[in-house]
């Protein structure tokens, strides 16, 4: 049985009137028969009093006594995805809560799609796709437990990676090795965290300085001297036709036509295919550009020469995503106000490694 909210009225008004935990509401009409007929009653008359309505369908699914949590990926042949999973995974190992994955490919009708099939069999949702709008999510949060990562959503509990700050310690460091001109490679369709990543790297090198971001604040000290060195910097940027390694040696081809100093990559799939093409070309890393990526997956240290990137807690974003939910869906406690932001750090290494890091 699906449920469909109506106005503002949310599963937590319905179970702070009848004095129950949100995953006792959910429960109560996606699975009647793990809530006592009196309370599920209970509900069901405070829902129709509040002007809450059910969606009646009926299915023939295989229900469980375990709590089940979706979690839907944008693209699970990205190891930033993964390694979230896995710390999500983790998360419900500890709570004995299954975690049921969904792979979208990037896709919003796919993001869709494993939204409707999976909202009438799980207990909460783990978002992990940009390919659903701020109010899609927000709908989907009236109806179900739900956490958004990486990306901040008004209303819904979320857990990001501070990206700002990250893509502002390259760019100091890249301005360290000498660089003076830099070169993103984007994301091909706009999301929230290369919107982040872009800006650390513009408002770092003085390109659009402006308000300090509303959820991160710049906690880098800067003497003096590497403040105006990094401030000189120019960027500029390129969009991907992917963030993939294809879509990193298709962009190699772009920046050769107009090379900068440094490059930075919006993650190291693409860093990797910017460094296979640049070795082709006889373009050398470090010496004739410095490349940098982001998420610290396993091709980043393989690589050659080995990538330098900003590294995530990508299995700490997953696993606090995950406790947070299941906490929600358990009745143990309210949905977090504000998002939660993990740290990330620089890994140096070969690709712009010229000189002494500070």
């Amino acid at each position: 049985m699906g449920i469909e909210a109506t106005g503002s009225v949310t599963i937590y008004d319905i179970a702070e009137a009848a004095g129950v935990s949100p995953s006792t509401v959910s429960r109560a009409f996606s699975r009647p028969d793990r809530v006592s007929f009196s309370t599920a009653e209970k509900i069901r008359r405070i829902a129709e009093e509040l002007g809450y309505r059910t969606k009646l369908e009926t299915r023939n699914s295989v229900r469980t006594t375990k709590d089940t949590v979706g979690f839907i990926a944008a693209d699970l042949s990205n190891p930033f995805f993964v390694e979230v999973l896995r710390g999500a995974a983790h998360a419900g190992w500890v709570e004995d809560v299954w975690i049921h994955a969904s792979d979208v490919q990037e896709s919003p009708e796919r993001s869709r799609s494993a939204v409707d099939k999976l909202i009438d069999h799980v207990d909460g949702l783990l978002l992990a796709s940009a390919r659903l709008s701020n109010s899609e999510i927000q709908k989907i949060a009236r109806t179900v437990p739900t956490v958004v990562i990486n990306r901040p959503v008004n209303g819904v509990p979320s857990v990001l990676v501070d990206s700002y700050d990250g893509s502002i310690r390259l760019a100091a460091h890249l301005a360290d090795q000498g660089a003076q001109s830099i070169t993103y490679l984007s994301w091909p369709e706009e999301s929230w965290m290369d919107s982040m990543r872009w800006r650390g790297l513009r408002e770092a090198t003085g390109g659009g300085a402006g308000d300090d971001s509303p959820l991160f604040t710049r906690h880098i000290p800067l003497s003096d001297d590497r403040l105006a060195a990094v401030s000189k910097m120019t960027a500029s940027k390129i969009t991907l036709a992917a963030p993939t390694a294809s879509g990193g040696r298709r962009a190699f081809i772009d920046w050769k036509s107009h090379p900068t100093d440094a490059v930075a990559c919006f993650n190291d799939m693409v860093a990797v295919g910017f460094l296979h093409q640049a070795a082709l070309d006889g373009v050398h890393v470090p010496g004739d550009v410095l490349v940098a990526g982001f998420d610290n997956n396993e091709a980043a240290q393989l690589s050659t020469p080995s990538l330098t990137t900003v590294a995530g807690p990508l299995r700490s974003v997953g696993r606090v995503a995950a406790a947070n939910l299941i906490a929600l869906v358990q009745g143990v406690k309210k949905p977090m106000a504000k998002p939660r932001v993990l740290p990330t750090r620089l890994i140096v290494r070969e690709s712009t490694a010229i000189k002494k890091s500070h």
